[in-house]
């Protein structure tokens, strides 16, 4: 299974996100709640997916997205706003909250 890098800003829904995560089999590497944090981690660890959240705090995770870009690195964006919040930067999968499990299963496969 995949080795998955959460980033996300509200603790209980990334706690959430990880005991769904290693239910279906997968190791979780780390959870980062802010932009400077996520950004470190994204340089520092090692994982095959990122979940990121498109908001962290005040500010937008672009700058992460870019990075995960740059690195080729596959990652899944998160949401609980609608998909224009994005301005149609990135074309990765949108997993919105709340979390489906399904949803969640797909966007996995189709991203390792």
């Amino acid at each position: 299974m995949s080795r998955i890098l959460i980033v996300e800003d509200e603790l209980l829904i990334a706690f959430t996100l990880e005991a769904m995560l290693v239910e279906l089999g997968h190791e979780v590497v780390g959870i980062a709640s802010r932009l400077d944090e996520a950004l470190e981690m994204v340089k520092t660890t090692r994982f095959d997916i990122a979940v990121l959240d498109l908001k962290l705090g005040t500010e937008k995770s672009f700058p992460v997205a870019d990075l995960l870009l740059e690195l080729k690195k596959d990652f899944i964006l998160s949401t609980g706003f609608d998909e224009a919040a994005m301005d149609g930067r990135y074309s990765q999968p949108v997993l919105e909250k709340p979390y489906d499990e399904a949803r969640l299963v797909e966007l996995i496969a189709r991203a390792s």
